[in-house]
């Protein structure tokens, strides 16, 4: 039987943020960005992850859902070839599973270093603002789209909240069932970069996406878009491969 798969939409803690009566659901991120190496590529990886990696982190001492990550609508200056995006609930699960793999996960580690180069290692507070209501199962693949934000001139945290009820309402008209999540940058993050947060969205393939961009355009063109709060800039699309769901 396969096991479940969350996708960010863990069986997470809720943090109060914002006001005392409202209260989001909140994950921690890992990324690495990684390049392969010579005479490398996805389907190495793949298999060391499903094998070798999973092998080890079925005895992880915390909650952990680990996801391959490829470009698909991209630009080539961003100079990654995958990305490996892994999840917790909390911090304090992001630090236990870290600990554990610093004393545990050395030749496994070693292994991956063969197969890529990976340029930067990023943790991120994560904020549900749309859980997903898609019946992923473990190794599912999707898509998600993610979108580097800034708050507009005189808006800031305290209007998240109601921006976030209208866009789920929004999403509510188009029958969306992928979950929406806001990324704010923690410990590893570049130092580079101005952009407030990123929203990263959740579809099960292309052609929702697409349908989903049409939506979007029509509701440009008629005064309708939800977005008052933030100016994104056009998303990076990618491929998700999933490798392990929650499981412990």
């Amino acid at each position: 039987m396969k096991k479940t798969l969350i996708l960010i939409a863990l069986i997470g803690s809720s943090f109060q943020v914002f006001s005392n009566e409202d209260a989001y659901v909140t994950y921690t991120g890992e990324v690495l960005q990684c390049n392969f190496n010579k005479g490398r590529d996805l389907d190495k990886v793949l298999e060391f992850v499903r094998n070798d990696w999973y092998e080890l982190a079925d005895s992880y001492p915390a909650p952990y859902e680990g996801n391959v990550v490829t470009p698909q609508l991209y630009d080539d200056n961003e100079g990654y070839d995958l990305y490996w995006v892994g999840f917790t609930t909390n911090n304090n699960a992001m630090g236990q599973v870290l600990d554990w793999f610093s004393v545990n996960g050395t030749k496994t580690f070693a292994k991956w270093q063969s197969l890529v180069d990976c340029a930067s290692w990023s943790q991120w507070d994560i904020f549900e603002v749309r859980a997903n209501q898609t019946d992923y199962q473990e190794g599912d693949n999707n898509i998600w789209a993610l979108h580097s934000c800034s708050f507009k001139q005189g808006k800031g945290a305290s209007d998240i909240r109601e921006n976030d009820n209208v866009w789920n309402e929004f999403l509510d008209s188009l029958d969306h069932k992928g979950g929406v999540w806001r990324w704010w940058a923690a410990g590893g993050s570049s130092l580079e970069e101005t952009n407030d947060f990123y929203v990263n969205m959740g579809f099960s393939s292309m052609t929702e996406y697409g349908n989903y961009r049409d939506a979007r355009l029509k509701s440009l063109v008629d005064g309708t878009y939800p977005e008052t709060i933030a100016d994104c800039l056009p998303p990076r699309v990618y491929s998700v491969n999933n490798i392990k769901a929650i499981s412990n």
